[in-house]
């Protein structure tokens, strides 16, 4: 009997949690070929928290460019749609916002859909699909006018001297990696960041914002091995949870990518 009791407890806390989560994809029906469309997906997160991750596929013949990732890591590899947040923010929704570009000889249709995979209780994994879309490539159609989410980006790169002087960051076309050592709901000081990881950076420090969230990455580091050395020093001084990010000119790619670009 407490056996069956603890299932339907269990049956009913799936489908409250289901019905607090969902994925909602907004965009217009008829992309023109050639042209960049705004796709926004919007996150109602629930009771989700922690490490989160919303992940979407593409045809061939698709380009992605990133405008707001709402703090997550944003990739665009192997006609795959990334955004991998290691701590969700505290926002209740969540609004992604890209734009995507079909190649100028494509023609067809095909859905559009995407998955949400969430933590609940700290430890239980969970995830969503968004209803999908039925997308239709047509030369003719005009693209809509729809209101761009402020663009991610690098705010600052400064040494961890106490100053606070923000300096413009200019893209690079060669691969550059950092060393992610926190993210945080508000801007940290030097002294803030350097007191909430328990160590001393080093090394200079280069502040992402991402909607409402800061991501810190301390390195700027042209070799994969370089940047794992800096990362086994933090790890040893406490700093568990940093990782090692790559950016390639303005856009952050895959770690795995940036190793086969290297010079």
């Amino acid at each position: 009997m407490r056996l069956f009791l603890t299932l339907i407890l269990s049956s009913l806390l799936a489908v409250s949690y289901s019905q607090e989560v969902g994925v909602t994809l907004l965009t217009q029906p008829l992309w023109p070929p050639g042209k960049a469309v705004v796709v926004t997906v919007e996150i109602s997160k629930g009771s989700a928290s922690g490490f989160a991750r919303f992940f979407q596929d593409l045809p061939q013949g698709f380009f992605v460019e990133q405008v707001n990732s709402a703090g997550a890591d944003f990739y665009w590899e192997n006609n795959q749609v990334n955004l991998i947040w290691v701590k969700l923010p505290d926002d209740k929704v969540l609004r992604v916002q890209y734009l995507v570009t079909a190649d100028g000889s494509l023609g067809g249709s095909f859905r559009l859909g995407g998955r949400f995979d969430y933590i609940v209780n700290g430890r239980e994994r969970r995830s969503v699909e968004s209803d999908p879309m039925l997308i239709r490539l047509n030369k003719s159609a005009p693209v809509s006018e729809v209101s761009l989410l402020p663009r991610d980006t690098a705010i600052a790169d400064k040494p961890v001297t106490g100053r606070d002087t923000t300096i413009v960051v200019k893209p690079v076309e060669t691969v550059v990696y950092r060393v992610q050592v926190a993210i945080s709901s508000q801007r940290l000081s030097d002294s803030d960041l350097e007191e909430r990881i328990g160590c001393k950076l080093e090394q200079e420090v280069t502040i992402l914002r991402s909607g409402n969230m800061f991501k810190y990455q301390s390195g700027s580091f042209s070799r994969y091995e370089e940047a794992l050395v800096y990362l086994n020093s933090l790890k040893g001084q406490g700093v568990s949870d940093a990782f090692i990010v790559a950016f390639r000119g303005a856009g952050q790619i895959s770690v795995d990518l940036a190793k086969t670009l290297e010079k």
